[in-house]
């Protein structure tokens, strides 16, 4: 009954087919006309074009973990410093050098700031000003109040006499004056010890690199680093700056400065990405262009396909910049691939239509029966690419869902240009005579054809085969691994990471595997900011503790620059009960027989009989120690917050830390939240197995349904899917076999080996149904599967030339999907499908048939 039904719905298929031909042919200029100025207007949209080169930015949304981190490098990350190193042949022309091009940096629009050391005279005149009773530890006091017994005292200024009767000691002078008794020393040695990486031990007021030619400064940019455009006029900014510190400097070309950061990052990233896709972009249009000259040995209808694929391209483009507003690293690609997935439809649609056609005579009637042939199988093998595509679409990595998003509006796009545009040009070129006496139906491919009969006809033996290999890539499949490492996605080899890698080792500046940020729940609340300080000394408590049982190795604290109000009254009130006032007389006293002018000392002796008033110590840097505060505190619209780093002993270590510290440290008042890219890490390997999983179940569900719709057949349903789910066990088998890795950009390849490795299932069953004859299917579709395969493996392939690794991978991984799915079409088809259901059988023969 039912095939009764489709035979008489054929006629009627046709002939409102010829009707739209021939209306399509009448207004077939007009078409073209609105193409090219639809092509004018998307391809100006592209001057709008920005991109994001942030990976950070990739990060899915609604998961907490991947949330804290973002918010951490947000606040305290390196996205708002561009760290410089300058190098020198020593220690005295890289300072001087540093001081002009910080003098020059200072004044530009381009710059909020720059810090480039730790100012001692500064710092020591804060503490003479009562920093130092607020930052001295009561466990400290006890030696204070042995330095002011009166023989200590004797002993001081005679020390004192000591030392500046030396020769060359009148630098030392001013330091001596200030603090005669050395109690600035004792609040050294314990800051020194609170910072394991030495960031506040006695020095050089630069950072400066062991043999002294290298020294670092911090700059941060008046915009965001990680905006492209922000990045190219901060970088014209420093070299404008870094000429000007040569002349005023007179270091000429013995210094040289490298940067890094998130700006020297977003250049390289920003600067790779514009020149590898327009090169790429080029070589895969041409490069599916040849493929298809390659296959047709013609000339003519290069151009019209041409043109359908670049306007598709850039009509996607355009949607897409309207909707998004910029691109990222990822979605940059999709020009590249939509080139060799967006001509398939076209090679089908042209191989069918010499077949129609003849080389000669009008084309309407042959491009009617083409359409009526094509329609509905390019719907469905279109839809289910475009499903892949749209599933993709809704990943929680931003930077593939604008993928996603892109390629399945070109796939759906592209169908009106096969069916409109494409029949409109091949109207208009043979009426101006393009096409006659240069096109001939492509000829059958009758070995292929005989290899799937063959197939089909010992499906028993064949299948067993191939049930063996399935089975044995069981084992390496599962080896498979996932690259959870979004860094890796980068080129390793850039400027920017290779001056990381020198701070590194120069410096010995590694960034910690874990950090616990400390945060007001509001803004502008003198309580809240209280509870933040003693949340951020308590977790300093706590993680030694840990340090002590292995989970932590280091801490790296502020806490001692950063005491709480409460600590800081405890501590003065410590101060008070010290006989500081009876020493400063006696000190004085002894300052004078001693022969020593006492008034030099007067700073000294008031900062010793004083109590001064506890202070709000996150309101400002404590002076000189600027470097240091900038990278611990944050005061921003959302309140305030306090970073506290640290080296877990292991990933698993920092897994227990981040369960235990928040409790560990009970407070109410602060948020205690522990992150790092460890943990961030492990949620995205739980995430890239979710998205695999859910991505490759739904594109397949939706390929069921959009396969069972046209065919009404369980068994050919499932017999279409067969194929690009062997594919995909075959595919985790390579990538096991050779080590390669599943990363957040490449593991949609694996949804895509569905979307797509079903078109041609679903083309090949549908000419069967058509032709009754899986040979004379095979025959007449060999062709255009395999062009389209070269052509699809061609636009993923150009991406593995890539620089940029997360291209190269997906191009190379995808390309190695597309070829094995033309192989498995061919090969493990013919096993599965039920030919019977399609009313198709291996041969085609009467005699045959009757004998099957």
């Amino acid at each position: 009954m039912a095939e009764a039904e489709l035979a008489s719905a054929a006629p009627a298929n046709r002939d409102r087919t010829a009707r739209y031909v021939a209306a399509l042919a009448r207004r077939s200029r007009g078409v073209l006309v609105l193409s090219a100025l639809l092509g004018v207007l998307s391809a100006l949209s592209l001057l709008r074009l920005r991109l994001d080169v942030d990976l950070l930015s990739m990060l899915p949304e609604g998961r907490q973990r991947f949330a804290d981190y973002q918010r951490y490098v947000s606040r305290f990350g390196a996205a708002d410093v561009a760290v410089a190193v300058v190098r020198a042949p020593g220690s005295a022309s890289a300072i001087r050098f540093a001081a002009a091009l910080e003098d020059e940096l200072a004044h530009a629009p381009e710059v909020r700031g720059v810090r480039s050391r730790v100012d001692l005279d500064a710092f020591n005149a804060a503490l003479r000003a009562g920093a130092l009773a607020r930052l001295l530890p009561v466990e400290a006091h006890r030696d204070v109040a042995a330095r002011l017994e009166p023989g200590a005292l004797d002993a001081a200024v005679k020390s004192l006499k000591r030392v500046l009767a030396t020769p060359g000691s009148v630098g030392t002078s001013a330091y001596l004056a200030g603090d005669p008794l050395g109690l600035g020393a004792l609040l050294g040695e314990r800051l020194a010890r609170a910072r394991p990486d030495r960031a506040l031990s006695p020095g050089s007021e630069y950072v400066l690199s062991r043999d002294g030619r290298r020294l670092l400064l911090l700059i941060r940019p008046a915009e965001p680093a990680y905006d492209v455009e922000a990045a190219e006029r901060l970088a014209g900014a420093l070299r404008r700056a870094e000429q000007r510190a040569r002349e005023r400097s007179g270091t000429g070309d013995d210094v040289t400065v490298v940067y890094t950061g998130a700006f020297a990052f977003a250049l390289e990233d920003s600067s790779l990405l514009r020149s590898d896709m327009t090169l790429y972009s080029a070589l895969a249009l041409l490069g599916v262009l040849a493929v298809f000259y390659a296959g047709y040995r013609s000339l003519a209808f290069l151009p019209l396909i041409a043109w359908q694929i670049v306007l598709g391209t850039l009509v996607t483009f355009a949607i897409g910049l309207l909707v998004e507003g910029k691109l990222n690293a990822v979605s940059l690609a999709f020009a590249v691939i939509f080139y060799g997935l967006g001509v398939d439809a076209a090679i089908h649609f042209y191989t069918r239509f010499l077949e129609e056609w003849g080389g000669t005579g009008p084309v309407e009637e042959p491009l009617a029966r083409t359409i009526s042939g094509l329609l509905a199988a390019t719907t469905v093998a279109a839809g289910t690419s475009a499903a892949a595509f749209a599933v993709i679409g809704l990943s929680s990595f931003s930077g593939i869902a604008q993928l996603g998003f892109l390629t399945a509006l070109g796939m759906l796009l592209n169908i009106p240009a096969t069916f409109v545009l494409l029949p409109a040009q091949i109207v208009q070129a043979h009426r101006r005579g393009w096409l006659g006496g240069v096109v001939r139906a492509p000829a059958p491919t009758v070995r292929l054809a005989a290899t799937a009969a063959f197939v089909a006809r010992h499906r028993l033996a064949c299948g067993a085969v191939a049930s063996a290999l399935l089975l044995l890539a069981l084992a390496p499949a599962r080896a498979a691994q996932l690259d959870t490492n979004l860094f890796h996605l980068r080129p390793g080899e850039s400027r920017a990471a290779a001056v990381q890698r020198e701070i590194e080792r120069e410096f010995g500046l590694v960034d910690p595997d874990g950090v616990v940020v400390i945060e007001s729940p509001a803004a502008n609340d003198p309580a809240l900011d209280e509870a933040v300080l003693r949340a951020n000394e308590r977790a300093t408590e706590v993680l030694e503790g840990y340090r002590r049982e292995g989970l932590v190795e280091t801490v790296l604290s502020a806490a001692s620059l950063l005491p709480s109000r409460a600590t800081q009254e405890e501590r003065l009130q410590s101060w008070a009960a010290l006989p500081r006032e009876r020493a400063a007389d006696e000190l004085a006293a002894r300052l004078a027989a001693a022969g020593f002018d006492v008034a030099k000392f007067a700073d000294a002796l008031r900062a010793l009989r004083e109590v001064p008033a506890p202070l709000d110590s996150t309101t400002a840097p404590l002076p000189g120690l600027e470097l240091l505060f900038e990278r611990h505190v944050r005061r921003d619209a959302a309140g305030l917050a306090v970073l506290l780093p640290f080296r877990p002993r292991d990933d698993d270590a920092l897994e227990a830390v981040a369960e235990r510290l928040p409790r560990d440290v009970g407070v109410e008042d602060a948020t205690v939240t522990v992150t790092g890219r460890p943990l961030m890490e492990r949620e995205l390997h739980v995430t890239m197995r979710e998205e695999i999983v859910w991505f490759v179940l739904t594109v397949a569900v939706g390929g069921a349904v959009l396969i069972w719709l046209r065919f009404r057949t369980l068994g050919v349903t499932l017999a279409l899917l067969a194929v690009p789910a062997a594919v995909v066990l075959l595919l985790l088998a390579l990538l096991g076999v050779t080590g390669a890795t599943i990363d957040a950009v490449n593991l949609i390849v694996f949804p895509l080996t569905v979307g797509l490795g079903v078109d041609n299932c679903v083309y090949l069953a549908e000419r069967c149904r058509e032709t009754g004859s899986l040979r004379d299917a095979v025959a007449s579709t060999g062709r255009p599967f395999g062009i389209t395969t070269a052509t699809t493996a061609v636009g993923f392939g150009v991406l593995a030339l890539s620089r940029y690794p997360a291209l190269a991978n997906l191009g190379w991984v995808a390309a190695v999907s597309m070829v094995t799915c033309f192989a498995a079409t061919m090969l493990l088809l013919p096993i599965v499908l039920p030919l019977r259901a399609l009313g198709a059988l291996p041969r085609e023969t009467a005699a045959v048939q009757e004998g099957t």
